[in-house]
Parts: C-alpha cells; sequence; structure tokens
C-alpha cells in the first residue's frame, strides 16, 4: 500500500502544465457537445410556451415574454373525432412499448439461452441464419407483412404490432453473447444440485444478466414507442393511433401552429427521456460489460 501512494505521488508530480492544459481543452470540447446536442430540446422546450409569432420571429427570441401554460392543456384536449384524443394515444403508445417490450425480452431471453447454453442439430446455422436476417431492410419485407396481416384479419387491431414484436435477431444475438460470458461453473453447480434448465435460467442466467436484459427493454420499449411506418399500415382508426401517426395528423390539424407543434413533440420525447434517465445505470452498464466479455 505504501509503495502504491509513492508511485501515484510520483506520478502526480511528474505531470507538465501541458497535461493539465490538453485535460482542460478535453473537457471544454465535451462541454461544447454536450451543450450542443441538448440546445435543440432546449429551444424546443422554450418554444411550447411561446406565440407562434415568437418562433417565427427574427431575430429569435430565447425566451418567453409570455408563459403560455395553455398551450400544453390546448394540445392534450385534442379530440378529432372517433375516439381520437391525445391521452388516448398516449395511453397506446405506453400499452404497445411495454408489451412489446416485455414479451420480446422473454421470448428472446429464452432463444438466448438455448443458443447460449444448450446443444440441438443444427444450432449454429439456425443461429447464422436468424443473423442473417438482420441484413434484409425493413421496406422489402413490409408489403408481404402487410399481405399476412390482412390474411390473419389483425388489421386495426394491436395485435399486428404485437405478434410481429416477440421476437427480434438483434436482442437474441445481445442476450445470446452476454450469456456466453456467464461462468459455466454457477450452473454446474446448480445442475448438481438437482436444478433443471428452467430452474437454472430463472435462478442463475437471470438475476446475472440483468443489464443486458435491461438494455434490451430500454431498447425495444424505445423502438416501439417512435415506430411509425408499422402502426400507420395496420391501425386505421383514430382511437387505435400511437402517438407518431397522431402527431402526422395533429401537424395538419393546427398545420402552422408551430408551438401547438412542438407540445405534442414534447408529449412525445419526455417519456423516453424519462425512462433513460432512471435506466441509463444498467443501459451504459449491460454495454459495457457486453462489449468487455463478448
Amino acid at each position: 500500500m505504501v509503495g502504491e501512494s509513492m508511485k501515484t505521488k510520483k506520478r502526480k508530480a511528474q505531470r507538465t502544465p501541458g497535461y493539465y492544459i490538453s485535460l482542460v481543452l478535453r473537457y471544454l470540447v465535451l462541454i461544447l457537445i454536450a451543450a450542443i446536442s441538448i440546445t435543440p430540446f432546449f429551444l424546443a422546450t422554450l418554444g411550447t410556451f411561446k406565440t407562434n409569432a415568437e418562433i417565427i420571429a427574427y431575430p429569435p427570441k430565447v425566451m418567453p415574454e409570455n408563459w403560455l401554460y395553455e398551450n400544453w392543456t390546448k394540445v392534450w384536449n385534442t379530440d378529432i373525432g372517433s375516439g381520437g384524443t391525445f391521452p388516448r394515444w398516449l395511453f397506446n403508445t405506453a400499452f404497445l412499448s411495454v408489451t412489446v417490450a416485455s414479451l420480446q425480452v422473454i421470448c428472446c431471453s429464452m432463444a438466448a439461452y438455448a443458443f447460449a447454453r444448450l446443444d440441438f442439430p443444427g444450432k449454429n446455422t439456425t443461429f447464422n441464419f436468424m443473423l442473417a436476417t438482420m441484413m434484409i431492410p425493413g421496406a422489402v419485407t413490409l408489403i408481404p407483412a402487410y399481405v399476412l396481416m390482412t390474411k390473419l384479419q389483425l388489421i386495426n387491431s394491436f395485435w399486428s404490432l404485437i405478434l410481429p414484436g416477440l421476437v427480434s435477431a438483434g436482442s437474441i444475438f445481445t442476450l445470446t453473447s452476454f450469456f456466453r460470458s456467464i461462468p459455466i461453473d454457477l450452473e454446474e453447480a446448480a445442475r448438481i444440485d438437482g436444478a433443471t434448465y428452467m430452474q437454472i435460467f430463472r435462478t442463475v442466467i437471470l438475476p446475472l444478466a440483468r443489464p443486458a436484459i435491461l438494455t434490451v427493454l430500454i431498447l425495444q420499449f424505445q423502438s416501439m414507442w417512435n415506430s411509425f411506418m408499422q402502426p400507420l399500415l395496420y391501425l386505421n382508426s383514430p382511437d387505435k393511433y400511437v402517438l407518431n401517426v397522431a402527431l402526422s395528423i395533429f401537424q395538419q390539424q393546427y398545420k402552422s401552429q408551430w408551438n401547438l407543434t412542438l407540445v405534442g413533440a414534447m408529449f412525445n420525447a419526455i417519456p423516453i427521456l424519462i425512462l433513460f434517465f432512471i435506466f441509463s445505470r444498467y443501459y451504459i452498464e449491460g454495454v459495457a460489460y457486453a462489449g468487455i466479455k463478448g
């Protein structure tokens, strides 16, 4: 301990002024990048409290002269008929995002455990074929998927988005890589105690894979929340719209009222930001661990 402390003191004493200058410059660059990234969101947030004239004014005004909180109330009370209200759209988006993300984590984690630990004929071929599907552009499968949903009579039903979202090649690949990094000795010890594969999966693998599972959960929640093309094709009635589809119609209704459009965009962005800030530690931990061990 004494030797390590002496080495640390010598290392600090050997640092030149150039080291501190470069350190300050690095932090300044990082602060600049962060400011550039945050500024659009900051200005958009302020724009929700402005009049439309203040938003398009030149030179631009950063702060609103009068804070118009009623912009948020007006957007929240939007009703385009046939049950198309903003609370309903928000509920639809949250319901689909939570359902798809949760079911996908369950299905993909079981598939990933099979690829990572079980031996069965054609495992590597199946895994490679699954990875190859990630190279297929989404536009290629758009029309066949729509035809399939039409024949299954799932158009204008949430099932048309839930069923295709049960599995994802990217999620299976991420979880498989993480499961392979878990020491197999823990599973062998559980197997000696008489545990079955399902018991090992539930009591050993899942608790250790929490960072990776939460990472997949966040990414798939965000993916479903931001989805536009599939909900636009499959959901036709206003009471089943998700936020992204509703916002496109919302813009047509309010046309050039940018302050109200920004309020709608904030309703769409804030839940994702809250979710990321709550689970950011697990997300970063999962990505870092998978990068080191994978």
